[in-house]
């Protein structure tokens, strides 16, 4: 992800004050309606030992969720090339939609040819979900 996404958290003083958190925790992964292994592939921080679900912290991540536009929604990609695509270090469709395809396609194991298809269908959704 470009911008690191960064929960906050309420210090337990007597003046309570807002501070970044390590992560998010399970139960406001879980408010958002995410999984946590979606998050994990988007690369979310999560902290396991938080216990707080903050409201703002869930309207980030659904914020972050509608942005993210996973690869299997391209026509042609299954669950076999997006594990290749995330390991050449593309998670969705805005990563596929920015990459160089050369360098991608000798990474991910697939002609060039068919990485551009999938970068114009990945280009064309991104558009149609800012409109």
């Amino acid at each position: 992800m470009e911008d690191e996404l960064m929960p906050f958290v309420y210090t337990a003083m007597r003046k309570p004050r807002t501070r970044a958190g390590r992560g998010f925790s399970l139960e406001e992964i879980k408010q958002a309606g995410m999984s946590v292994r979606k998050a994990e592939k988007l690369e979310i921080p999560i902290d396991k030992r938080r216990r707080t679900a903050h409201s703002e912290n869930v309207q980030v991540l659904k914020e972050q969720l509608q942005l993210s536009i996973p690869l299997t929604e391209i026509g042609g990609i299954g669950t076999a090339t997006e594990e290749r695509l995330v390991k050449a270090g593309i998670l969705d469709a805005y990563d596929l939609a920015h990459t160089d395809v050369d360098a991608t396609a000798q990474k991910a194991r697939c002609s060039k040819k068919t990485l551009k298809r999938w970068q114009d269908e990945a280009k064309k959704l991104l558009q149609e979900q800012q409109t």
